[in-house]
């Protein structure tokens, strides 16, 4: 008897690790080339949404897992994600070592994003709202695939998805873009991202309708060791270095990162251009124990580079070239572009984190965005217009108004001369140097006719915000949020290049052919109420406009996640205040009693409701649907119907409303992944303003739009489906219909008087049904990869787009113009060529590239990637454009120019896509 009671206590004692050790999984991370362990690997458990992060030898593990049937998400910097599914019983499960496969996305170039981020929409085509991997199969093929198109993700414009920056929402506070050149060119430290999809809510917040972004810059997510790089392209610049080192997690708990790029040269396809770019980063991390961490980080990246500007086609077709620039010309054999932008604005962000226990965790940041942002332009007080395609130096001018012999000359110039077609710096200069002198009033020296100036956007942006997350025992969880925005941004310009001459003369040009008196064309009053005459400025002096864009903003939000049954489910809502106003630096003489000072704040109430349902039926096979309905604010420049000359608020200004739907069906099955979505989308109230020369009224105006209402709905199919030995078959399909959906109403004022010009009664833009602008609406690729067991890569891509449409003038949609334009008979078949909106041709673009790693000894890698874009070299490819604002005024014959008959539109203006380019990236870490 005694002996079978100590069988049954030793046979109890030798149980007890089992029971103690109770269900859970763990498992040690791999790279499938070297076997070697890769720590901080976030690895997601579903259902639950509980997550864990591999340690230094790759480890990684989840306690306390509920029997049943999960799925495990493994992201990583430079690998490709994986999904794994994984049954639960009583006992631990070891899924032992899981093998990552390392990715080539190193030819991507990140420029394109900073690339047109020009002043107004005018000079840009529309930037692509999304740039990152996803583990998400359509998203991942759509961001990096349709880039070369500036492709929007269901046809939202980039303010639209909101991208955060350790947890710190980014988006611009005055026009909700996304500051890509903030971090242009540091690739190694910001591709650590997580990433949602169209209206699905993220642990940083509930984000808007075109899916979330988290940029992870701490010196612990960046990957541990030293990374050498050097690109050779054709496309925006022609060499890139990199080096970037990151410690991983020290012994005494530190941990630090830094990385330095320089960007440097012009291209094949545009002359002018150049880039003359910097980028620096550091972090560091003190994990002071389990409970507690602080980070500091601090990135920037000084630019200079030149810009490219759209022209017509008849300029394109005049030269032989659709990469036409008119932004430069030859000074002292030089070439020297007159729009650059130079910009430098640091951001320092500071992140804690708290886990009181295992779980609760509570994060805490702050960020501050400092520095300058300049954009030259030519500027001139009188005479010719000095940009060579300006209208007048065209044949067509001379065509319209039936001077044929003028018109052939100048296209003969156009063909021939370079004085013609590009900035004649040395006549500007000798303008200049013989420029009027009146040293009773201004002082000794020329004044200038021609200068280069500078309009600036300096912003100051403070940003806190401090979130809590619990996971209760049933894995359901809780997760809320505070954050708070201070933006005080200055606008002004700034004599940059006198262009030989010794002074300008601060006075608004306008003004001055408009008014007879001296108070009326004074930028600045109060000077000229001292001195009894107008500023002389010299470089570097402000002059013009100056004043201050004013944001605050607050928010507060919540969102509960929970399991029911197998349906995951999440339920999130966020309200806001925002409050914005204009403080003017100078007492405008057209204005002088709205223009200095701050005006009226303006304050808006901000909400979001979300909704995110999933149910998963096997571990293959699973269905989603998403629903939200938001409130915005108007952006500030929007928001006041001229901020550089006065405190006036737009006529007709609204909160923005949004309501929009999801549902997608997901499939992972034998390593076949795809997903089929389909989504409506409808936006209300949005408001536009643009301000430009009126032909009709000859005088500057600015035109306010009210009203403007959009529709987007459509379906997104991506797959990738593996063939034979490392052979896969990858597509996506995006096909959409984006139209407008209202005939907004405008209100057309005189810039310097304020004077209502548009007639209230018929104050109407014809909109409705026309196509939203600036993406393609039908977007197809279908691609074949390759991956090698000894690390090579391959792939090849042909990309199909469609329904792409050019940017329209609203102007030529209303009564106003149409009238105008019917001197002699208003017809049904010029009221339709007048609002017919321009479809851009189809397009077919095939893609490919090559990859290749070798591992040293386990500890080093060397590699290369190379990207060629456009293989068939098609140059003729629309990207992009816009309908020009003037009206060209039709003569009756040469003998009587005096006699206008009748208006027709300006040619619009173009980008197109490069012809073939090619990006190549070498690079070496241990």
């Amino acid at each position: 008897m005694k002996i079978k009671h100590l069988l049954t206590l030793l046979l109890t004692m030798a149980t007890l690790p089992a029971l103690a050790q109770g269900s859970g999984i763990k498992g040690k991370v791999v790279s499938r080339g070297d076997r070697a362990a890769i720590e901080q690997v976030k690895i997601t458990l579903t259902p639950g949404e509980r997550q864990a992060t591999s340690d230094a030898e790759g480890r990684f593990r989840f306690d306390d897992v509920a029997s049943g049937d999960y799925t495990l998400t493994f992201e990583a910097d430079d690998y490709e994600p994986l999904e794994i599914k994984v049954r639960v019983d009583k006992l631990t499960k070891d899924v032992r070592s899981i093998a990552l496969v390392p990715v080539y996305t190193e030819a991507f170039d990140d420029s394109i994003f900073a690339e047109f981020d020009t002043e107004t929409a005018n000079d840009t085509q529309s930037l692509p709202s999304s740039l990152s991997s996803s583990k998400d199969v359509f998203n991942n093929i759509a961001s990096y695939k349709f880039g070369e198109m500036r492709f929007n993700l269901r046809g939202y414009d980039s303010q639209y998805t909101n991208v955060y920056f350790n947890g710190i929402r980014l988006n611009d506070a005055l026009t909700g873009y996304t500051p890509w050149s903030l971090w242009s060119g540091l690739n190694d430290a910001t591709r650590n991202q997580e990433n949602t999809t169209g209206l699905q809510a993220a642990d940083y917040g509930l984000g808007g309708i075109g899916g979330t972004t988290n940029i992870n810059a701490t010196a612990s997510q960046i990957r541990k060791g030293l990374r050498v790089s050097l690109v050779n392209g054709n496309s925006m610049y022609r060499f890139r270095a990199m080096v970037s080192y990151a410690s991983g997690l020290l012994d005494n708990g530190w941990s630090y990162a830094f990385s330095v790029s320089t960007r440097q040269g012009g291209n094949d396809w545009v002359n002018g251009i150049y880039y003359n770019c910097f980028g620096y980063y550091g972090s560091v991390e003190k994990r002071f124990n389990e409970r507690n961490r602080l980070a500091f980080t601090i990135l920037g990246a000084p630019t200079e580079r030149g810009a490219q500007q759209a022209s017509t086609q008849e300029v394109y077709d005049l030269v032989g070239n659709n990469y036409y620039n008119p932004n430069w010309g030859y000074q002292d054999g030089k070439k020297r572009n007159a729009r650059v932008r130079n910009n430098h604005e640091p951001l320092m962000v500071v992140n804690y984190t708290n886990t009181p226990d295992d779980r609760t965790k509570i994060d805490a940041a702050a960020s501050f965005r400092f520095g300058t942002n300049g954009y030259s332009a030519l500027t001139w007080k009188g005479g010719a217009d000095p940009r060579p395609d300006y209208y007048r130096n065209l044949p067509s001018y001379y065509m319209a108004n039936n001077q044929f012999s003028n018109a052939a000359q100048i296209a003969e110039l156009w063909r021939t001369s370079y004085d013609t077609r590009q900035i004649n710096w040395d006549r500007l200069y000798d303008t200049n140097y013989r420029g009027e002198i009146d040293e009773g009033t201004y002082g000794a020296g020329h004044r200038s006719n021609y200068m280069i100036e500078e309009r600036h956007t300096d912003q100051l942006d403070l940003n806190l915000t401090a979130q809590i997350a619990r996971t209760f025992r049933d894995n359901s969880r809780l997760v809320a949020g505070i954050l708070y925005r201070w933006n005080r941004t200055e606008y002004y310009d700034k004599v940059k290049d006198l262009l030989g001459g010794d002074y300008w003369v601060d006075i608004d040009k306008f003004a001055e052919r408009d008014f007879v008196g001296e108070e009326e064309k004074q930028n600045d009053l109060h000077y000229y109420y001292e001195h009894g005459h107008a500023r002389r400025v010299e470089e570097g002096d402000k002059f013009g406009y100056d004043y201050y864009a004013n944001i605050r903003q607050a928010k507060l939000w919540a969102m509960y996640n929970f399991n029911i049954a197998g349906l995951d489910g999440t339920i999130g809502g966020e309200v806001g205040q925002v409050t914005m106003w204009r403080d003017g630096r100078y007492m405008k003489g057209t204005y002088p009693s709205n223009s200095f000072g701050n005006s009226e704040a303006l304050d808006y109430f901000t909400y979001q409701a979300k909704l995110n349902l999933a149910y998963r039926f096997s571990a293959a096979h699973s269905v989603e649907f998403n629903a939200v309905a938001l409130q915005n604010a108007p952006t500030f420049q929007n928001s006041f119907i001229s901020p550089r000359t006065r405190n006036e608020v737009t006529p007709g200004l609204k909160a923005e409303k949004i309501w929009g739907v999801d549902a997608s069906y997901n499939l992972s099955y034998r390593g076949i992944k795809a997903r089929l979505s389909g989504y409506y989308t409808m936006i209300h109230d949005q408001t536009d303003i643009i301000s430009y020369y009126d032909d009709l009224q000859s005088t500057f105006v600015n035109f306010a739009i009210s009203g403007i209402d959009k529709k987007f709905f459509g379906l997104e199919f991506g797959m990738t489906v593996p063939l034979y030995m490392g052979l896969s078959l990858n597509g996506a399909v995006s096909v959409g219909q984006y139209t407008y959906d209202s005939n907004p109403t405008f209100v057309q004022l005189a810039d310097n008087s304020s004077k209502i010009l548009s007639d209230v009664d018929s104050s109407i833009v014809y909109w409705k049904d026309m196509r939203v602008e600036s993406t393609p609406q039908t977007a197809v690729n279908v691609g074949l990869s390759y991956r090698s067991d000894n690390n090579w890569f391959a792939s090849a891509d042909l990309n199909f787009y469609d329904n792409n449409y050019l940017s329209m003038n609203p102007l030529f949609r209303t009564d106003e113009v149409l009238r105008a334009g019917a001197t002699n008979a208003e017809t049904a078949e010029m009221i339709r060529t007048m609002r017919a909106q321009e479809k851009f041709d189809s397009a077919f673009v095939l893609n490919a590239s090559l990859g290749k790693n070798w591992y040293i000894k386990r500890n080093y890698t060397l590699g290369f990637s190379l990207e060629v874009k456009n293989i068939l070299n098609n140059q003729d490819i629309k990207t992009g454009g816009y309908e020009q604002m003037r009206l060209n005024k039709i003569k009756a014959d040469e003998s009587n120019t005096s006699l206008v008959t009748s208006y027709e539109r300006f040619d619009p203006k173009y980008f197109y896509m490069f012809g073939t380019t090619y990006y190549l990236n070498v690079y070496f870490r241990f």
